[in-house]
């Protein structure tokens, strides 16, 4: 998708959350995710009864290449890695795991505007893509996050996948971790 946009002029009309669907082969929810990073990012601005419309051109594109990976073709398509794992989490393990995965970059940013000691933590890369992803939140932004009852549940994912980040620590293939999910639902129903 950020291939198509790049190319497009500032008033262009977007394609549908139907047609995007269709065309990267993933959910509704998805493609929906995916047009409110880009809206949010003022890429695009939505427009009631009229559609959605290129706000700005781009000047990156993430590949011109379908890769044959299902989570690879989504970060060809131009959704953010959080709605691509976000996806991938609903088709696999549920809405709520989903919900959690799409508020990665919002935990990034909550944890910056509210923990003074977060953005020491972060990488040199995790800085420079806070500023595109919008910086630290605003009050507004905090008070909005921090109502939802899942978002200690994001901040908490935000902090482990941030711990993560260590080349030489354990790496779980995804079946161990679909397991280990498998294992949980199950010992909770029980």
């Amino acid at each position: 998708m950020s291939a198509e946009l790049a190319e497009c002029a500032r008033g262009t009309r977007v394609a549908s959350e139907a047609e995007i669907a269709r065309r990267f082969g993933v959910g509704r929810a998805a493609a929906r995710a995916a047009v409110q990073e880009l809206e949010r990012r003022f890429v695009v601005r939505r427009t009631q009864g009229s559609g959605t419309f290129v706000n700005r051109r781009i000047d990156y594109v993430i590949s011109r290449s379908a890769p044959p990976s299902w989570s690879a073709t989504i970060a060809a398509a131009g959704l953010p890695h959080e709605v691509a794992g976000a996806e991938f989490a609903r088709r696999r393990v549920g809405e709520r795991a989903a919900w959690v995965i799409a508020r990665h970059v919002p935990a990034k940013r909550y944890l910056v505007a509210t923990d003074p000691a977060y953005h020491a933590l972060l990488s040199p890369v995790s800085v420079a893509s806070l500023k595109v992803q919008g910086g630290p939140m605003d009050e507004r932004e905090v008070a909005e996050f921090a109502a939802h009852p899942l978002a200690a549940d994001a901040v908490a994912l935000r902090r482990w996948d941030d711990a993560a980040k260590d080349p030489d620590g354990p790496r779980l293939t995804m079946p161990t971790l679909l397991a280990a999910h498998a294992r949980c639902v199950a010992a909770r129903r029980v």
